[in-house]
């Protein structure tokens, strides 16, 4: 089991002299953040900041959750050839899906579904949740499905 998301930032004269070594939060970084999906269980931070930095030059942060991560970026320069070099990369023996981070819309919220078939698809999930509201999004992650749906007041 992979421990709580890692901050990573590349070297300790990267981080905030108040930090004294520790990991800089990421939401204070400058640049640009990109959203890289489908991350096998056994890569860490450090592999992919080096993928990331062979393609796009230096990486600013990495936050590292279990089946994805977010990379910040330099700028949209780096950021759009890390996309182009690196969306359906093989690592691990998996695709990861790299593309431009996008926040959550406004008046949402993200709800688990847990006890679903593996026959199961997003679509399925997606029109029995739409009877309560508009679905944004609906994902299913390795048996986990993912709703999100807007609510209305």
């Amino acid at each position: 089991m992979r421990s709580p998301p890692s901050l990573l930032p590349l070297s300790s004269e990267e981080a905030p002299p108040f930090c004294e070594g520790a990991v800089s939060i990421l939401a204070m970084r400058p640049g640009i953040k990109l959203f890289v999906g489908n991350v096998p269980e056994e890569a860490t931070a450090e592999e992919l900041s080096e993928l990331f930095s062979g393609v796009a030059g230096p990486v600013l942060g990495i936050a590292l959750m279990k089946q994805f991560a977010f990379v910040h970026l330099r700028d949209e320069a780096a950021a759009t050839q890390a996309i182009a070099q690196l969306n359906g990369h093989q690592l691990h023996g998996r695709r990861i899906v790299v593309e431009p981070s996008r926040p959550r819309p406004t008046n949402t919220c993200k709800i688990f579904v847990g006890n679903v078939s593996a026959a199961c698809t997003s679509g399925e999930l997606r029109a029995l949740f739409q009877q309560y509201g508009a679905v944004v999004e609906c994902d299913v992650v390795k048996g986990f499905p993912f709703n999100q749906r807007v609510f209305f007041l």
